[in-house]
C-alpha cells in the first residue's frame, strides 16, 4: 500500500530519467524474462515438425453441365431457364457427406491413419494394452475428422478442403481418397443402383404388351374391314350426306319434270297437228280444160260414127249423150271458181311436244337416279350403322395400344436415360467437380518461423515491460530522492551512495516526519541504494 501510494503521487511528475532508471534497476529481470521467452519460442519453433497442407475446392452445381445430356435432339439450349442459385442446404449437405463417419472410417483405413509409430513405452520394451484394428482405425477418423477442415467459399458455390501432416505424400493421398469416396457416395445417394435394369425391364414388358396389343387391333380392322375408324366413320358420314342432299334435290326434280309433263300434255290436246299457211281462190280452168278436152274428142268420136253409122244408132245415140254430159259439166266447171290452201305443222306444238319429251327423258333420268341414290342411302346409313356398332370395341382396342406405346416410348426414354447416366456416373460427371485438385505440397505450411521468432520477440518484450511493472507495482521500498520527497513532502538534502550504506553497520532511522496537511500517516522509511 505504501509503493502504490507513493506510485499514485509520481504519476503527475514522471519524466523519461525516472522511467530509464526504472529500466536500469531491473535490467536484469529484463534480459532474463527476453531471453526465456524469445529463446523457448526459437528453440520451440525449431524443434516443431513440418506440417504439409494439401488442399481442394469441390464446385456445386444443379446440373450436371451447362447443357443438360438427354437422349432427346438439342440444339445447345435449354429447354427452360435452369437455376444455377445453390442453397445453402445444399452446400452443407454436400459438406455433411464429405464429414460422414463411414467416409472417413474408410479413408483412415485405406490410407493407413490408422498405424502409428511405436510408442515410447513400447520402444522401452514395455507392453500396452493393444487396441484392435477397428478401434485404432475409429480413433484415425476422429482425428481425420479434426484435421480435415471442410468449409464453404463465402458467395460462391464451392467448397473448400484442407489437410495438413507431417507428409506431403499423405496429405495429397489423403484429399484424393477423400475425392474418389465422396464421388462415390454422392453418386450412389443421388441415383440408387439398378435404374437401368428396372427401365430396361418396363421397356421389354411394355414392348410385349404393345405387340400383343396392335396385333389384336390388326385382327379386328381385317375382320371388319376397318383402316381409320374415325376418318372411314367421316368419309361415310360425308357421302351419306351428299346422297341424301342428292336425293332430295333429285325428288325436287322429279316433281317438277312430272309438273312440266303434265302442263305440256295439256297444252298440245289443244294445239292442231296442222295449220294453213297459205289460201286463195282459183276458177275451175284445169276441169273446163279437161271437159272441153273430152268434147272435142267425143266429137270426133260422132263423126267418125256417122261415117260408118246412121244417127239413130246406138253407138251415135251414147256418144250423143256423152257429148250433152260433157256440155252440161262444162257450164257446171265454167261457172265455179277452186281455193287453193297450202298447209304445214304447226311450230308451236312441235316446241310444245319437244319439250314434252325432254320432260319425259329427264323424268326417266329422275326416276332413275333417284333409285340409284336411295341405294346409296341405304347402303350408306348400314354402314355407318356397322361402324357404330363397332366403334366402342375399335376404341377400345385404340386406346390400349396408345396407352401401350405412350409407355413403352417413356420407359425406352427412360431407359436411355439411365444408360447415359450410368456411362456419366462412370466417367464422375456430376453436378459437383473438382474446381482445384489436390496436389503434393512441396513447402511446408506450418510452422511459419520467421512469423513465430519475430511472436516470440514481441510477446518477449511484451512479458519483460510487464514483469518489470509488476516488479514496480509490488515493491515497498524507496529507490530515488525523488520519491522520498514526493512521499515525504520534505526537502532531501543529502543521500549516501549504496556502498557506503553498505560497509557501515545498518541503521534504520526512525523519525517522524510532519506532512503538511492534509496529515498522511507515518510511514516506517527503510533507506536503500539510492545516487
Amino acid at each position: 500500500m505504501k509503493n502504490r501510494s507513493l506510485m499514485k503521487s509520481e504519476q503527475g511528475n514522471l519524466s523519461f530519467r525516472d522511467a530509464a532508471g526504472v529500466l536500469f534497476r531491473h535490467k536484469l529481470l529484463i534480459c532474463v524474462t527476453f531471453l526465456a521467452v524469445a529463446g523457448g519460442t526459437a528453440v520451440a519453433t525449431f524443434l516443431m515438425p513440418n506440417e504439409y497442407e494439401s488442399r481442394m475446392r469441390i464446385m456445386v452445381r444443379n446440373t450436371r453441365s451447362d447443357v443438360p445430356i438427354t437422349p432427346e435432339a438439342t440444339n445447345g439450349a435449354t429447354g427452360g431457364a435452369i437455376d444455377e442459385n445453390i442453397s445453402e442446404n445444399q452446400i452443407n449437405s454436400e459438406i455433411e457427406l464429405l464429414t460422414s463417419k463411414d467416409l472417413l472410417n474408410q479413408v483412415a483405413a485405406e490410407c493407413g491413419l490408422y498405424k502409428k509409430e511405436p510408442s515410447l513405452l513400447q520402444r522401452l520394451g514395455i507392453k500396452e494394452d493393444l487396441k484392435t484394428q477397428a478401434a485404432r482405425v475409429e480413433e484415425a477418423a476422429d482425428r481425420l475428422a479434426k484435421d480435415l477442415v471442410i468449409e464453404p467459399v463465402k458467395k460462391a458455390n464451392i467448397i473448400a478442403v484442407k489437410y495438413s501432416s507431417r507428409s506431403p505424400e499423405l496429405a495429397v493421398t489423403v484429399l484424393r481418397k477423400v475425392q474418389e469416396l465422396y464421388f462415390e457416395k454422392h453418386l450412389k445417394l443421388h441415383r440408387p443402383p439398378g435404374t437401368y435394369e428396372f427401365f430396361k425391364a418396363q421397356a421389354d414388358q411394355y414392348g410385349q404388351q404393345l405387340r400383343g396389343a396392335e396385333k389384336k387391333l390388326s385382327r379386328f380392322q381385317q375382320s371388319n374391314s376397318v383402316i381409320s375408324l374415325a376418318q372411314q366413320k367421316e368419309l361415310t358420314l360425308l357421302k351419306l350426306s351428299e346422297a341424301r342432299s342428292k336425293l332430295l334435290e333429285t325428288e325436287a326434280f322429279l316433281e317438277e319434270v312430272t309438273e312440266r309433263i303434265a302442263k305440256g300434255e295439256q297444252q298440245l290436246r289443244a294445239l292442231p297437228p296442222r295449220i294453213v299457211t297459205q289460201s286463195r281462190a282459183l276458177p275451175n280452168q284445169y276441169s273446163a280444160e279437161r271437159l272441153n278436152t273430152m268434147l272435142v274428142e267425143l266429137q270426133n268420136r260422132r263423126t267418125q260414127l256417122l261415117t260408118k253409122f246412121r244417127p239413130d244408132d246406138r253407138l251415135v245415140r251414147e256418144v250423143d249423150q256423152q257429148l250433152r254430159t260433157t256440155r252440161a259439166a262444162l257450164e257446171k266447171a265454167s261457172r265455179e271458181t277452186a281455193t287453193e290452201q297450202s298447209t304445214d305443222l304447226n311450230p308451236l306444238r312441235q316446241t310444245v311436244e319437244s319439250e314434252l319429251s325432254r320432260a319425259k327423258v329427264d323424268q326417266a333420268g329422275a326416276l332413275g337416279k333417284r333409285e340409284t341414290l336411295a341405294g346409296q342411302v341405304g347402303q350408306y346409313e348400314r354402314q355407318v350403322s356397322r361402324l357404330e356398332g363397332i366403334t366402342v370395341e375399335y376404341e377400345d382396342l385404340s386406346r390400349r395400344v396408345k396407352q401401350t406405346t405412350e409407355s413403352h416410348t417413356l420407359y425406352n426414354k427412360k431407359q436411355e436415360e439411365a444408360r447415359i447416366t450410368d456411362e456419366l456416373d462412370q466417367k464422375k460427371i456430376t453436378n459437383v467437380s473438382v474446381a482445384e485438385a489436390a496436389v503434393q505440397p512441396q513447402l511446408p505450411a506450418r510452422p511459419n518461423r520467421p512469423l513465430n521468432l519475430m511472436v516470440g520477440v514481441f510477446l518477449g518484450v511484451l512479458l519483460s515491460i510487464g514483469s518489470v511493472l509488476a516488479a514496480e507495482f509490488f515493491r515497498e521500498t524507496v529507490n530515488t530522492p525523488r520519491e522520498l520527497e514526493a512521499l515525504s513532502g520534505q526537502l532531501v538534502l543529502a543521500s549516501l551512495p549504496k556502498d557506503r550504506v553498505a560497509r557501515r553497520p545498518r541503521v534504520v532511522e526512525k523519525r517522524r516526519v510532519s506532512m503538511p496537511k492534509p496529515v498522511v500517516p507515518e510511514p516506517e522509511l527503510q533507506w536503500a541504494s539510492g545516487d
